[in-house]
């Protein structure tokens, strides 16, 4: 079993922050799907990114640190895509980004306080 929080959260959190930035300001690709479809993959990358430093760090003020920088990485990106040529910022986009950063940290949170539930020694 692993033990939580544990180092490959944290190779987890700068490794999907990379790759959200390379491709929020690279352009945009064409992917078929229903309007307002990529509002789900903005929730799920920034909430990868929470969700990883939400179980890499150890104290609750890195956490929450980790939880902040995504959603203020999402913020910037936007504003970035917003002056980059060939891309569009969207607030939309953003409050998906700060939607996925604020339940990925609650994930993390859920996880981690079953972790804790489950090492205490039963009563007697």
């Amino acid at each position: 079993m692993i033990r939580v929080p544990h180092p490959l959260f944290i190779l987890g959190y700068v490794l999907t922050m990379a790759i959200v930035i390379v491709l929020s300001l690279m352009p945009a690709p064409t992917l078929p799907g229903p309007e307002g479809s990529d509002k789900a993959a903005h929730l799920l990358a920034y909430g990868a990114i929470a969700f990883c430093g939400g179980l890499g760090f150890r104290s609750w003020e890195l956490r929450i640190l980790s939880g902040s920088s995504a959603l203020g990485l999402g913020v910037l990106l936007e504003i970035a895509q917003a002056a980059w040529f060939d891309r569009n910022g969207s607030v939309w986009d953003a409050a998906s980004n700060s939607m996925g950063g604020v339940l990925g940290l609650l994930a993390a949170a859920l996880i981690l306080f079953m972790f804790k539930k489950q090492s205490r020694p039963a009563a007697s």
